[in-house]
C-alpha cells in the first residue's frame, strides 16, 4: 500500500485524505492458521507539518482464524486504528526506524507494514469462535460444542496424589 504524496510535500500544513484497498498477505496469518477472506481496506488521513507527515488511519478486513479451544475455523472482522510518522530517507539522521518511523524516496511512501502491525496486533492472543467454547475433550477429542462425552477426568498427576489422603 503506497500513498503518493508528491501534491501534498507541495503544500506544508495541509492535509489529505487517502483511501486504499490491497490484497492481505496470507503469510502474516499463517502462523495462526488463518488467511484473509476479505481485501485489506485502509483511510488514511496524511499531515504535512512541513518536516515529516504524520498519518492517524483506520483498517478494516474479515480474516479466517482458527479457535484455540475448538479448533474450528470461524470469521473474525477486523477494524483497528493505527498512527505513523512518514519521515523523507534525507532526513534519516534525524529518525531511527527502530522507532517506528516509515522511511520513503520520492515520492511514494509503503505503509504497509505500519497496517499489517495494525492488523496483528487486533487479533485477540488466544483467538475464541465464541466466548463460550468449550473445547474439545482433553481424554477422547470430542467437540463439546457439539456433543457430550462419557469421558472421566479423575485422573491426578502423580506428584498431587499423595494431597488425596491428606485429613
Amino acid at each position: 500500500m503506497k500513498l503518493d504524496l508528491s501534491k501534498l510535500k507541495l503544500h506544508p500544513r495541509e492535509t489529505e485524505a487517502f483511501f486504499l484497498q490491497a490484497k492481505g498477505n496470507d503469510d502474516l496469518l499463517a502462523g495462526l492458521g488463518g488467511r484473509f477472506l476479505d481485501p485489506v481496506e485502509v483511510e488514511i488521513v496524511v499531515e504535512h507539518s512541513g518536516t515529516v507527515f504524520t498519518g492517524r488511519g483506520k483498517v478494516r478486513t474479515m480474516v479466517q482464524l482458527s479457535c484455540a479451544r475448538c479448533l474450528h475455523d470461524f470469521t473474525f472482522p477486523i477494524e483497528a486504528e493505527f498512527m505513523t510518522v512518514i519521515v523523507e530517507n534525507t532526513r534519516n539522521d534525524q529518525f531511527s526506524p527502530d522507532e517506528g518511523f516509515i522511511f520513503f524516496d520520492g515520492e511514494t511512501a509503503d505503509i504497509m507494514p505500519m497496517v499489517e502491525e495494525a492488523i496483528f496486533m487486533a487479533i485477540p492472543i488466544c483467538p475464541l469462535c465464541k466466548e463460550e467454547c468449550q473445547g474439545l475433550c482433553p481424554v477422547c477429542g470430542q467437540d463439546r460444542n457439539s456433543a457430550t462425552c462419557s469421558c472421566q477426568e479423575d485422573t491426578i498427576d502423580p506428584r498431587w496424589e499423595k494431597l488425596k489422603n491428606l485429613d
